[in-house]
């Protein structure tokens, strides 16, 4: 479900880029350092937007170090070393990641099931390390998974309802551990975003779930796939769920990193409209592809 928070790299400055760069090689070294190194294959741009809103809200000063990483040994990489924001989205990653294979090992089935249950003795040691700092947390991933879960095996024809759930979790993931003020603006973008995430995934997985006899809220009021007009109503939908997390992203002072402030923007303005666009419409993104061919010839 997780995958679709993106920057959109061509509309970043240099520096911002590098900064965010610096974050995603940051908390892959933190990942290895909190919660064990095969964590560090859960690893995604998902955390870094969850680090990203977290240092903007706390005014965490970063220190980057140019670091050698076994994948791009040839030359150093920036990276934020010894950040608690990238400890906790660390260990947020590992417990999330944990309960989605518990999730996936009951739900699912066939290949995808199978690498559930390969993938999970690799994760226990990173979930225990996790839960241990953050057992609160996890109880709250928990069930908020076990709602979604009790939903889809007795669903009726609410869409928003399910996205509400997966929203409450990214609530509480935004929001652990910070107070007052703080919590309430990284919980909105948590919930905001938790519940566009669900909704552009159940969208792109329609015909899938569809064919394979799984739950999609979508199903019980458009069918087994989207027509051109229903993929409309769904971007409308998408589209005020994430005015609701720039309304509480504009909220934010400015961090103590402007770069922060940029990659964040973008991500909220662009990356995630594009991500968007994308998985609703991709024969559209084809044929501009095309043209930009045909025109280059």
């Amino acid at each position: 479900m997780l995958g679709y928070v993106r920057i959109d790299s061509q509309e970043l400055r240099l520096r911002e880029y590098e900064c965010y760069r610096a974050l995603y090689c940051g908390l892959c070294k933190s990942m290895g350092k909190c919660t064990g190194q095969c964590s560090r294959m859960t690893l995604s741009y998902d955390f870094v937007f969850l680090a990203a809103v977290r240092i903007a809200l706390s005014k965490e000063t970063l220190t980057v170090k140019k670091k050698r990483c076994p994948l791009h040994w040839i030359r150093k990489r920036k990276a934020v070393m010894n950040s608690p924001t990238l400890a906790y989205c660390a260990d947020a990653s590992a417990l999330l990641s944990y309960q989605k294979l518990l999730d996936d090992c009951k739900d699912e089935s066939g290949l995808k099931k199978l690498r559930a249950l390969l993938a999970r003795p690799f994760l226990v040691s990173a979930y225990r390390k996790a839960k241990k700092r953050h057992p609160e947390l996890d109880a709250q991933i928990a069930e908020q998974l076990s709602a979604l879960s009790a939903f889809e095996a007795e669903p009726n024809d609410s869409i928003e309802l399910p996205a509400s759930y997966f929203g409450a979790l990214m609530r509480a993931v935004f929001a652990e551990g910070l107070e007052g003020t703080d919590a309430r603006l990284a919980g909105n973008i948590g919930d905001a975003v938790g519940r566009w995430i669900y909704l552009l995934d159940a969208a792109n997985d329609l015909e899938e779930d569809c064919k394979k006899g799984r739950f999609n809220p979508y199903a019980a009021q458009f069918g087994n796939s989207l027509e051109q007009s229903e993929k409309e109503l769904v971007q409308h939908a998408l589209v005020a769920h994430l005015s609701d997390a720039e309304k509480a992203f504009l909220l934010i002072d400015p961090p103590a990193h402007p770069e922060i402030q940029e990659i964040l923007a973008n991500i909220l303005y662009l990356g995630l409209p594009k991500a968007a666009q994308s998985a609703l419409f991709p024969t559209c993104k084809k044929k501009r592809r095309t043209k930009q061919t045909d025109s280059e010839r």
